[in-house]
């Protein structure tokens, strides 16, 4: 079998080809894209106001025992973050959430507010 590939030495190249050095910008776009989002994300966040512990805990006590939806305002290193979902456990000082993305462990002195979400019903009542 004859190969027609014509393979030219590196030392003959017109020009140095720089290898990835060459996407760095196209990566670097992306990540200035990224880095845009989420510092827009952050500045969208609304401060809701700080809860006592045991209101916390109560409505945290309440989603675990009848599988309801938590919204969590969870508050690190002056950091706002919004965590949905169900509350599957806890074991002092954490609190394990049930998200749609997975589990997330949440220290429970981080957690600000809380409030129980309405479920939205997927069927039709009156059939």
């Amino acid at each position: 079998m004859i190969s027609m590939i014509h393979e030219v030495p590196k030392e003959k190249w017109l020009y140095r080809d720089r290898g990835m050095v060459k996407w760095l910008g196209f990566f670097m776009s992306d990540h200035t894209n990224f880095m845009d989002q989420e510092r827009a994300n952050e500045q969208a966040l609304t401060r809701l106001p700080q809860q006592p512990a045991e209101t916390i805990d109560s409505l945290l006590q309440q989603s675990w025992e009848h599988t309801k939806t938590v919204n969590l305002q969870i508050e690190v290193s002056n950091h706002l973050a919004n965590h949905q979902g169900i509350i599957i456990g806890f074991e002092r000082p954490f609190v394990f959430l049930q998200t749609d993305t997975g589990m997330l462990t949440i220290l429970f002195n981080a957690i600000r507010h809380a409030e129980l979400i309405k479920r939205e019903k997927w069927w039709v009542q009156d059939v």
